[in-house]
């Protein structure tokens, strides 16, 4: 979050705006916005109700977490440019200030296209058992 706090102004001046999705309660949240000195909010996500309706939802790792995600999402409410991340790579923030940058040139935006691992359908296939 470090990388966006530092391209926040960019982004801005792009015309869009940045906000952070937590599972965390608002106290742990507020504390590392502040820690961060992060100029955008991060918003709570306490019953794991938009992780889960955009499938960004982890449920292996520390009793549930979201998984590391950029969307951008323009004025009529279409999504743009969607990527799901791994938490040691993630969308370096300059590339989506260049996104923002050429999207008013209108060139089509780049998707990341997730495919499952061997071991993400054994792990669907369990849940689905258990359930």
């Amino acid at each position: 979050m470090a990388d966006y706090r530092e391209h926040y102004s960019e982004i801005r001046l792009a015309g869009a705006s940045l906000v952070a999705v937590s599972v965390d309660p608002p106290e742990v949240s507020e504390a590392l916005r502040t820690s961060l000195s992060l100029p955008f909010p991060i918003l709570c996500d306490t019953e794991h109700r938009v992780v889960r309706d955009w499938d960004i939802y982890n449920s292996q790792e520390k009793g549930g977490i979201a998984k590391p995600a950029v969307f951008v999402i323009d004025s009529d409410r279409v999504v743009r440019f969607a990527s799901v991340d791994g938490v040691a790579k993630r969308v370096p923030a300059a590339e989506i200030v260049s996104l923002l940058r050429s999207a008013e040139k209108a060139r089509p935006v780049r998707r990341r296209v997730y495919i499952p691992l061997f071991s993400d359908w054994i792990k669907g296939i369990r849940n689905i058992i258990r359930r």
